[in-house]
């Protein structure tokens, strides 16, 4: 066996941890899963079949601490790339091509013809217009303040809206689109080597299907989504983000158990959004299934919690069902308001603290809010701030929740000369 295929059983038979193999921290390895079919192991997965006509590429990474695809890539097969699939247009996915596409250029060739859903032009154009916004979230959903988003892109040549199949030599790849993690998604299944790509349907963890700061998931399709690549009869799954996954049986087992995270999660969220329930209650009551002995259902990226809220603002609007927050006062009117009836920030700070201290990082949270959007600039109010978030930091497995705790953390230590 592979090196990357004895790591996934061990993954599965518990002998190694998933946190020790995060699937959003890149090996930078590559082997052949199939044959003719080589899967690379970064950031974001991507993958190369060797046809006749040339390489086909699932999806194309992106550049990583100024490692290149393209010598990845290189290391595989010296083939011209004919073609390369989007499985969505999340920027980890597609900002390899512009690489893939300069080669083509130096060596005179002609470039290679990306193939898309219809809707990665529109998320394209949005993330020209929002560039800004994408690269303070990344930066602090990574802890990462060097990320730069990227201001172009290779869009599609070839769009298409339900089902494509693409033809080079005798290979033929279908493309299969549902909206799960984004609108744009596809999967994509070579049949005669019987490999599925699933782009982020599947990424070694609970679904990415609530982020807090990106744009709309679709649990209900999701799950819909998986259940109809269960039936494929794939003996290799290449995820999103992670290792492979080998044999029928295995296979189906992942596909079908994360389908029914999402609809459990989906239908309990559901039956209180038709009973009226306000938002708070939903992310209190919905209780996700038990996945403690899943190792590709940790909740190590996004949070259960955060995919009731997603399936509420789906299903329901933005209205959480608390009147005052419809037409809501500012933050800093909030505070002070508060703070002035806590007898100052000090006491505010103190009974953040006495919260804290008892373990009640929740409610400290909510009372050093109110303190350091009175007193932005008080020490002692930093100081606490930085303490509660930095416990609730180190306290969460969420990669996308530790990064919003860090950076409020980060933010009250520069202030306090700490960092």
């Amino acid at each position: 066996m592979g090196t990357l295929r004895e790591l996934s059983e061990s993954l599965f038979a518990g002998q190694t941890s998933i946190r020790e193999h995060h699937p959003f921290f890149p090996a930078g390895e590559m082997e052949e899963v199939a044959d003719g079919v080589a899967f690379f192991n970064w950031f974001a997965n991507f993958s190369a079949i060797k046809t006749t006509e040339g390489l086909v590429m699932v999806d194309t990474g992106m550049p990583v601490k100024g490692a290149d695809v393209v010598a990845m890539l290189r290391r595989y097969s010296p083939a011209r790339v004919n073609t390369a699939i989007y499985t969505h247009g999340h920027v980890d996915h597609i900002a390899g091509m512009s690489a893939i596409a300069a080669e083509a250029g130096h060596n005179r060739a002609a470039r290679p013809r990306v193939v898309g859903h219809r809707a990665i032009a529109e998320r394209f154009d949005r993330y020209q217009r929002t560039a800004g916004y994408n690269t303070m979230i990344n930066q602090r959903q990574f802890a990462n303040r060097t990320v730069e988003w990227p201001a172009e892109y290779v869009y599609p040549d070839t769009y298409f809206d339900h089902q494509f199949n693409v033809a080079a030599g005798s290979h033929r790849l279908e493309c299969h689109h549902a909206r799960g993690e984004t609108d744009d998604h596809c999967w994509v299944y070579l049949a005669q080597a019987k490999v599925l790509f699933t782009g982020d349907f599947i990424i070694w963890a609970a679904p990415n299907a609530g982020n807090p700061a990106k744009a709309q998931r679709y649990a209900r399709e999701w799950a819909e989504a998986l259940r109809t690549m269960a039936k494929c009869g794939a003996e290799v799954l290449i995820p999103g983000h992670g290792l492979p996954i080998f044999g029928a049986v295995r296979i189906r087992q992942v596909l079908n158990e994360t389908a029914e995270f999402l609809q459990n999660i989906y239908d309990q969220t559901l039956k209180l959004l038709n009973q009226g329930a306000p938002l708070d209650l939903a992310l209190h009551e919905v209780k996700p299934p038990d996945t403690s002995n899943k190792p590709y259902l940790q909740a190590i990226y996004d949070e259960p919690e955060y995919i009731v809220r997603n399936i509420y603002r789906l299903e329901g609007g933005w209205y959480d069902g608390a009147p005052s927050h419809l037409k809501p006062a500012t933050m800093i009117d909030q505070g002070r308001e508060i703070t002035e009836i806590a007898g100052g920030a000090s006491q505010l700070v103190a009974r953040a603290m006495n919260r804290f201290n008892a373990g009640d990082l929740a409610m400290a949270s909510h009372l050093i809010d109110w303190a350091y959007a009175a007193a932005p600039d008080d020490p002692a109010v930093n100081h606490a701030r930085m303490q509660i978030y930095g416990t609730r930091a180190e306290q969460s497995q969420a990669l996308i929740t530790r990064g919003i705790f860090k950076a409020a953390a980060h933010e009250s230590a520069l202030k306090i000369g700490l960092a």
